[in-house]
């Protein structure tokens, strides 16, 4: 297993913290069902379309890639865990 689970915990919340809701929940289900480097790829788009820069929309492409590898590494519950964080935390602006 490579990066330990709550390194991996804080890479991905705190990113997506302050991303919107909607933008958050995309990443959550790109995470769900694509592999870390697509998740990437996915993510990055997701958050240029919601008009974010380009610095902020890599900030979110890495997170939504830690997401993937909580998934991959650790399984679906934790990944869900991590989720039930994640959904709970208020967008800073």
């Amino acid at each position: 297993m490579g990066r330990p689970l709550p390194e991996l915990e804080l890479r991905a919340a705190l990113p997506l913290s302050r991303a919107s809701q909607e933008l958050r929940g995309k990443c959550v289900e790109i995470a769900r069902v694509k592999q870390p480097s697509s998740a990437y790829d996915l993510g990055y788009q997701a958050a240029l379309l919601t008009g974010l820069g380009q610095m902020q929309a890599i900030g979110i492409a890495k997170a939504t890639r830690w997401l993937a590898v909580v998934r991959r590494d650790y399984g679906i519950i934790k990944f869900d865990e991590l989720v039930r964080t994640l959904t709970t935390i208020t967008p800073q602006t």
